[in-house]
């Protein structure tokens, strides 16, 4: 446990008719957390231990290290599209896409600066979809014409970024020093992302971003470190000047997940109240509301006088450099009776995110779908009546992919580059690639359907697991045993065991694969279909890449997922859906996919045409982005 008392547990979660296990944090179950003045004197303490990256809860990276060169940083356990980009290919993206589909929507306050405020960006810093989802966005915002401002963390040290600033802060009953260091990336004539970096001993840290991998539980002085970070981030806009030219004091703030989740709260009760940024605004995204930064006021602590342990006050509002009920009523948390981990506790916690969800001034999420089940209970994570009180200012936004990384025209891995035009004839020699290079028999006309992912009940693997013998065994019905299957991803240990165990029973019709970047391409390419039968899916953008390489999706309806693949009506469907999700609705889900791919090709080609020309770049989403944005900064703010 950490000394915050904060663990992570599994809770079965009902969504949209599903069963489910979603990951949220507990703060309040274990004793021991720390005080606040113990958390900033240790965060500068705490730089010893641990060794490689740190690996969430799936295996996958936690922090990957920038290389030598500076530029591009190691993909090793990198999962799906978490791979680290080279800026130059963010860039090329960026202007891929404005030629895939241009611009619908100009803003009217192009002339207000953006300040994207994130806890990871590639190809710094990286644990998952977050950091390249966020320095897509600066690329993207610098191409539309806002000044655009990036800040990160420093976990390590950057090559090529220059000191530009530094600032005493005061937080957690001391004054703490932090540097600001600067890089700037040009990604057109005139147009370009600074990247400021916040740097202070409690960032750098051998282990993950987050969490201590050899024990396996976040950093005890998170709350710490990341408020700090929100209150440097907030100074930044006027205390550095990139191009000797401030941002200054009317800028947007785009606040992203619990890690910035005090950024608006700041904003709301520090800063507006003594006159500064009342002009700014700040949207808060939200990537996965199953994770909030959860604090408990109190903690146990070991009775010197007695056996049994005293409660004593762990973080107060003061620690934080906040005051007033204004401040608190938006923080605080109180769990229910039953959910209350031992006797005297009073079940009250820091819910950062429930802060930032109401003092934001517009909340977005990364799928209209997701935006929906954050309204509801099982999708709303105890928030969902804050969430519907606030819907009028709540979008979702689907992501968008790297448009030029994820091109089977260009991709120089495949065997054979094709498009909408000749899939059929290139989709047959990059299966036969596929086949040769996992070692499943060569034969195009197999269809071969493919996995990649984290291996988590959350992805539902287990599913995929118990369907196989199915698929498998030929019954007589010209579909099932005529099938083949890829299973490529790293995760959870008897997951892996499990997946190798196929991969030996059905040696030659079943291949199993740690997860290769490399691979992955030719995975899109060389499959006929893609499982994702995910039990819940803010966004996922492995079902985009796999409609761009003509592989068709059998998904989960939803989150993102049913917002990037058209399931009805058969003319315009990309791929198929399951719901609700369970074994016997996911078996005649895939019998149809598979029996479409054989007795109806061309219906089966038709979904793969469309899915190759349905437009996945950012620019649409950019448009989406740029009008709330409009609206954002036109409202007056919205605690006022």
């Amino acid at each position: 446990s950490s000394r915050f008392g904060f663990r992570l547990i599994r809770a079965p979660v009902p969504l949209a008719g599903l069963a489910y296990s979603v990951r949220f944090a507990s703060p309040h179950k274990l004793p021991g957390a720390m005080t606040g003045q113990e958390m900033a004197r240790d965060a500068v303490a705490v730089t010893a231990g641990g060794g490689s990256a740190a690996e969430d809860a799936a295996h996958g990276p936690d922090a990957e290290r920038l290389g030598a060169d500076g530029v591009t940083m190691s993909r090793h356990g990198s999962l799906s599209l978490f791979r680290d980009i080279p800026l130059d290919d963010l860039d090329t993206a960026a202007h891929d896409a404005a030629v895939a589909s241009d611009p619908k929507y100009v803003s009217s306050n192009l002339d207000v600066p953006v300040v994207i405020v994130t806890s990871e960006v590639s190809p710094w810093s990286k644990s998952g979809g977050l950091a390249l989802v966020t320095a897509s966005l600066g690329v993207e915002f610098a191409e539309r014409g806002h000044r655009t401002m990036t800040i990160s963390p420093m976990y390590d040290d950057y090559p090529g970024c220059n000191w530009m600033a530094e600032k005493k802060i005061w937080l957690f009953g001391g004054e703490h020093h932090v540097k600001y260091f600067h890089k700037w990336h040009q990604t057109s004539e005139g147009k370009g992302v600074d990247y400021i970096f916040v740097d202070h001993p409690s960032f750098h840290r051998p282990g993950g971003l987050y969490y201590n991998q050899e024990l396996g539980v976040e950093y005890a002085d998170n709350l710490y470190r990341f408020a700090l970070f929100c209150l440097a981030s907030i100074e930044a806009p006027v205390c550095c000047a990139p191009g000797g030219a401030p941002f200054g004091d009317r800028v947007l703030f785009i606040a992203n997940d619990w890690q910035t989740a005090l950024l608006p709260v700041y904003l709301t009760h520090t800063m507006r109240p003594i006159g500064r940024y009342t002009r700014s605004r700040c949207l808060f995204i939200v990537h996965n509301f199953g994770y909030q930064g959860i604090y408990p006021l109190n903690k146990l602590e070991n009775n010197p006088n007695g056996t049994l342990p005293i409660i004593v006050p762990n973080v107060g509002i003061w620690d934080l450099g906040l005051d007033g009920t204004g401040a608190y009523e938006h923080l605080i948390y109180q769990y229910p009776p039953e959910k209350r981990s031992y006797d005297g506790d009073d079940g009250n916690v820091w819910n950062l995110t429930k802060g930032a969800v109401m003092t934001c001034d517009r909340i977005l999420t990364v799928s209209p779908g997701y935006a929906a089940e954050m309204k509801t209970p099982e999708g709303g994570f105890s928030l969902d009546a804050i969430v519907r009180s606030k819907e009028f200012f709540l979008t979702g936004i689907l992501n968008g992919i790297d448009v030029v990384a994820w091109n089977p025209r260009t991709d120089p891995l495949l065997a054979q580059n094709y498009d909408e035009t000749n899939f059929v004839e290139g989709k047959r020699a990059c299966k036969l690639q596929l086949q040769e290079k996992v070692g499943l028999e060569q034969n195009p006309d197999m269809v071969v359907v493919a996995f990649v992912g984290r291996l988590t009940s959350q992805k539902g693997i287990d599913l995929i697991f118990e369907g196989l013998d199915w698929m498998m065994i030929d019954t007589g019905n010209n579909v099932t045993g005529r099938v083949q299957v890829l299973l490529t991803g790293n995760g959870d240990e008897h997951f892996v065991k499990q997946m190798n165990q196929k991969a030996n029973q059905w040696r030659g019709r079943v291949a199993a694969c740690k997860f290769d970047p490399q691979l992955e391409h030719m995975l899109y390419a060389g499959s006929d279909l893609l499982l994702m039968p995910s039990r819940y899916e803010p966004c996922g953008l492995p079902q985009m890449c796999a409609q761009r390489y003509g592989s068709v999706p059998i998904v989960t309806l939803c989150g993102g997922l049913k917002d990037s693949v058209i399931v009805e009506p058969e003319e315009e469907a990309t791929g198929f859906g399951i719901l609700p999700l369970d074994i016997n609705k996911y078996k005649e889900v895939c019998y149809k996919a598979l029996d479409t791919f054989y007795s109806k090709p061309d219906v089966f080609q038709a979904m793969q045409r469309r899915g190759m020309e349905t437009d996945f770049s950012w620019c649409p989403r950019i448009d989406e982005y740029e009008k709330n944005i409009d609206w954002t900064l036109n409202d007056p703010p919205f605690v006022r």
